[in-house]
C-alpha cells in the first residue's frame, strides 16, 4: 500500500503513519502549488492528527545531471501543527514567515494561502494482496482486481500557496524535489520518524528482505524513514542500494525479459533514480493528470520531460511503477486491474473528497495475516 504501514516502528502510532504523499499544481489556480499529506490508515471520526509531530513539505531545487538530478542546498518547508483538543485546531508555517490558524474539518483560506485538515476518503486505490501474490511466486498474479482500500477513510493534510515565491526563493529553477515527512522536536533537534516521496518505495520496492543475501532477512524501512531524503547516510545507502538493486531485478524478470541490464558495478539502472525518493515536480508546467513518474523516464530516456510530473490524486501509480520496472514503459501495460479510487478527486480545493465513514469494513486480509 502506497505508504500505509511502511515499517513496524509506525504501526504504533497510525497518527504518525504517512499514507501517501501528492503534489501537483493546482487545477484550479494556476500559479499555485498542491501538496498533500494523509496520515492514519483506517481513519474513522474517532482518529486524530498526533500533538507531538511537526508535519512538514520539504522542497529543493533540482538539476538535470545526465540521467540524474542534483538537489541544491536551498530548501522551502511548510511545517504543520495541531494541538491536542477535543475540536482539534492547527497552524501552518510557510517559508515567508507567513502562516494561518485553522479548525480542523473546516477549509480556510487567506492571503493566497489555503489549507484544510480533516477525514477524507482514502485516495488510494491498489490490490495489495495481488501484489503480495506476485512478489511471493515471482510471477505476476494480478486477477482479482480489488481495490484493498476501498470505502476506507484518512486524515489528510492539504496546503495550496502561490508558486511564484518559491520560484524566487530557488533563483527561479523550477524543476524541484518534494518530499513530506514528520518530525518530533527533543532538545532543539528534530528526529524524524517517517518520511515518503515516491509511492511504493518502501512498501513495494524496499520491503521483501529475502533477495538481497547482504540484507537478507534485515527489516531496513524503519531505518529507511529516520533518514534525510536529501542527505542519506553514506553508512547505510549501500544497503538500501544493495535490497533496491536485488529487488529491481526480481521485477524486470516478471516477463521473461530483460529490460534493464545491470551495469558493469552490478546497479540496477532504475536504483539511484528511485532511492533518490522524492516527487519531482516543474513548477513551470500546467496541472495535468497522469505525470507521475514522466520527468524520470525522461531522464532515463535522455530527452526533455513534457509534464509537471509530480503526482495527482487519481495517478493509477501502481500500474505506472510495475510496467516501468517489468518492461521499461515498452510493450504490455501491467497492473493490478484497479483504476481509480473509491472516490475520484476533486478539481476543485481542497481536491480529496468527503470521508465514507464506514464502521462495518473488517481489516484488510494482509493486516489479519
Amino acid at each position: 500500500m502506497s505508504d500505509h504501514f511502511s515499517g513496524p516502528a509506525v504501526m504504533g502510532d497510525p497518527s504518525v503513519d504517512i499514507t501517501d504523499f501528492f503534489a501537483f499544481p493546482s487545477p484550479e489556480r494556476p500559479g499555485h502549488l498542491v501538496l498533500i499529506m494523509n496520515v492514519f490508515p483506517l481513519a474513522t471520526r474517532q482518529a486524530f492528527f498526533s500533538d507531538v509531530v511537526t508535519y512538514r513539505f520539504r522542497l529543493r531545487p533540482l538539476a538535470r545531471s545526465g540521467r540524474s538530478v542534483v538537489h541544491g542546498t536551498e530548501e522551502v518547508s511548510i511545517d504543520i501543527t495541531f494541538d491536542d483538543g477535543p475540536l482539534q485546531r492547527g497552524s501552518v508555517l510557510v517559508p515567508d514567515g507567513g502562516g494561518a490558524s485553522f479548525v480542523v474539518g473546516t477549509p480556510l483560506e487567506k492571503d493566497g494561502l489555503r489549507v484544510f485538515a480533516g477525514l477524507a476518503s482514502d485516495p488510494f486505490f491498489m490490490d495489495v494482496e495481488a501484489a503480495l501474490r506476485t512478489d511471493m511466486s515471482g510471477r505476476l498474479s494480478f486477477e482479482t482486481a480489488t481495490n484493498t482500500v476501498h470505502c476506507r477513510d484518512v486524515l489528510a493534510i492539504v496546503v495550496e500557496l502561490p508558486i511564484a515565491s518559491i520560484v524566487r526563493r530557488f533563483g527561479g529553477v523550477t524543476l524541484v524535489g518534494i518530499v513530506g515527512e514528520n518530525v518530533v522536536t527533543r532538545r532543539g533537534k528534530p528526529m524524524r520518524i517517517e518520511r515518503v516521496g515516491r509511492p511504493e518505495i518502501k512498501n513495494f520496492v524496499l520491503a521483501n528482505p529475502m533477495r538481497d543475501p547482504r540484507t537478507r532477512g534485515v527489516e531496513l524501512r524503519d531505518l529507511y524513514n529516520r533518514e534525510d531524503a536529501f542527505a542519506l547516510s553514506p553508512v547505510y545507502r549501500p544497503l538500501y542500494e544493495s535490497r533496491v538493486d536485488a529487488n529491481l531485478a526480481f521485477f524486470d524478470s516478471l516477463d521473461g525479459e530483460e529490460a534493464w541490464p545491470i551495469g558493469p558495478d552490478g546497479r540496477h539502472p532504475l536504483g539511484d533514480l528511485l532511492i533518490a525518493d522524492c516527487l519531482i515536480l516543474d513548477l513551470a508546467r500546467a496541472f495535468a493528470p497522469g505525470g507521475f513518474l514522466e520527468i524520470e523516464r525522461s531522464l532515463l530516456d535522455d530527452r526533455p520531460h513534457e509534464s509537471a510530473g509530480g503526482r495527482w490524486l487519481d495517478d493509477d501509480i501502481l500500474d505506472e511503477l510495475l510496467t516501468w520496472m517489468v518492461n521499461g514503459g515498452r510493450g504490455e501495460r501491467f497492473g493490478d486491474g484497479v483504476h481509480r479510487p473509491t472516490k475520484p478527486a476533486s478539481l476543485s480545493f481542497p481536491y480529496v473528497r468527503e470521508p465514507n465513514d464506514r464502521a462495518d469494513l473488517p481489516l484488510p486480509a494482509f493486516l489479519r495475516s
